[in-house]
């Protein structure tokens, strides 16, 4: 079966049978032992949730506090989120969907406070989409713990190593209670961001309330470090001032109840203004002006251990103002907006084999106001769905086998993105008795010949 999977590597569809055979083998395999679910505090078994929106949470604040980590940089016209770059192609958002980690696997990470993940997914012959989150904590004395984090996120959309550090103090407010205070470790002095946190707790398998309340002060250290640097006008090209520093403020509420779960995110920044400079090349200063807000809710249901549903809505938004020393063409107004409604099910057919249904409709809609007085108004939508067979297990060979679709209706600013595309997803993995776990996956387009369209490979792991 080996051999003849490998000889028709331009038909996967062959291989189909074979592989639903080996899920289905593989239930009752000697040795696997099924993903066990977790028991709530009045006893009844709950399978792990199905969908969470906490990582799209923290997506979105890093977007806003890592400004240098955009993909065009800080100062870039392309906005906040540059959500469109022309080395993206018509099955772009369809690798971003298909490559990278899993709704159920982001739903397992989400909690986690001491692990590592990875991927990397083939979106062309040069490029790779990278995404590892690092995570550990480490007691210092006592209740307080060092909170180190480091996330990378490498796209068309974003160029992200981001390292935090924070100190934090447990119990301060009662046993599941803590306070936390972290800085934004970045290279360039002026990005440095300042957070303060408040977080209750559930325990791990408990129903209840978690709530984590963060407020950020922006860029903290961006007017002194450049009025230090008055003196010395060139050691940077770029220098900023603001105004007034900005703030945000986030908050994360998630209830859990026996049967079903609740989560609600949200954020938002003050209105900064800062003053841009060019002090080496004299090159026309200007002001620029930004905020952000978002918000998301998901409710999910489980009504037995087989079955979970999950259904939410998001909604992000960034407005950027630029205003020339004097007026120009240059100047503009850029609302830029994204938002989602999806629905996500799992229905557990035997021990260790379960089904994944997604779907998900996305709207994109820009508005660009020129300096000379033209509106640029860009319309987007984005239909995505995907039905997945999955075996996983505690210890054992893991495997997926899916297919999904994307239509896409791109608007006046990336028409090349507009297209139907359909593809098949196979994927083998192995997870360990230590809990790592490693998969290898490859994607073939369904739209032609069925030709191989791109391989990625994930691991994740707790400690």
């Amino acid at each position: 079966m080996q051999v003849e999977c490998l000889n028709q590597l331009i038909t996967p569809s062959r291989c189909g049978g074979a592989v639903v055979a080996l899920l289905l083998l593989g239930t009752t395999g000697a040795g696997a032992q099924a993903t066990p679910a977790s028991a709530d505090s009045a006893g009844k078994t709950r399978s792990d949730p199905v969908a969470t929106l906490a990582l799209w949470s923290d997506d979105v604040w890093l977007a806003l506090l890592d400004r240098d980590g955009s993909y065009f940089g800080r100062l870039a016209e392309q906005g906040t989120f540059q959500r469109f770059n022309p080395l993206m192609d018509h099955e772009y958002e369809l690798d971003v969907s298909t490559g990278l980690f899993t709704g159920s696997e982001d739903a397992r990470w989400a909690p986690t406070r001491n692990g590592l993940r990875a991927a990397g997914a083939s979106i062309s012959h040069p490029l790779l989409l990278t995404v590892a989150d690092w995570r550990h904590d480490l007691g210092i004395a006592g209740r307080v713990v060092l909170v180190p984090r480091f996330f990378r996120h490498h796209s068309l959309s974003t160029r992200r190593d981001y390292l935090s550090v924070g100190v934090e103090w447990r119990g301060i407010a009662g046993p599941h209670s803590a306070l936390r205070g972290g800085l934004g470790v970045h290279a360039f002095k002026a990005s440095g961001d300042l957070e303060l946190a408040l977080a209750h707790r559930r325990p791990a398998g408990r129903n209840g309330l978690t709530a984590e309340l963060r407020l950020a002060l922006l860029d903290a250290f961006t007017n002194t470090v450049f009025d230090l640097a008055r003196g010395d006008p060139g050691q940077s090209p770029t220098h900023f001032h603001y105004r007034a520093l900005p703030r945000a403020a986030r908050l994360d509420l998630e209830w859990a109840f026996p049967t079903a779960r609740v989560e609600l995110h949200g954020g938002i920044s003050s209105r900064s203004r800062v003053l841009v400079t060019f002090p080496v090349t004299g090159d026309t200063s200007f002001t620029q002006a930004e905020d952000v807000r978002y918000a998301g809710l998901l409710v999910e249901v489980t009504p037995s251990p087989r079955g979970a549903l999950a259904v939410y809505a998001t909604t992000a938004r960034a407005a950027t103002e630029r205003r020339m020393e004097s007026a120009s063409p240059r100047d503009f107004d850029l609302l830029e907006e994204t938002s989602s409604v999806g629905v996500r099910g799992r229905l557990r057919l035997a021990r260790s084999l379960t089904v994944e249904l997604d779907g998900r409709l996305v709207w994109r809609p820009e508005r660009r106001v020129l300096g000379s007085g033209e509106t640029i108004r860009h319309a987007d939508r984005e239909v995505f769905v995907q039905a997945v067979l999955v075996r996983r297990l505690t210890t054992g060979w893991l495997g997926r086998l899916g297919i999904a679709h994307l239509d896409r209706r791109a608007g006046i600013l990336a028409p090349e993105l507009q297209a139907a595309n359909t593809r098949d997803l196979m994927e083998f993995g192995y997870r360990f008795r230590s809990g790592f776990e490693v998969a290898f996956g490859v994607r073939w387009d369904l739209d032609g010949a069925g030709t191989f369209d791109g391989g990625h490979l994930r691991l994740a792991t707790t400690w």
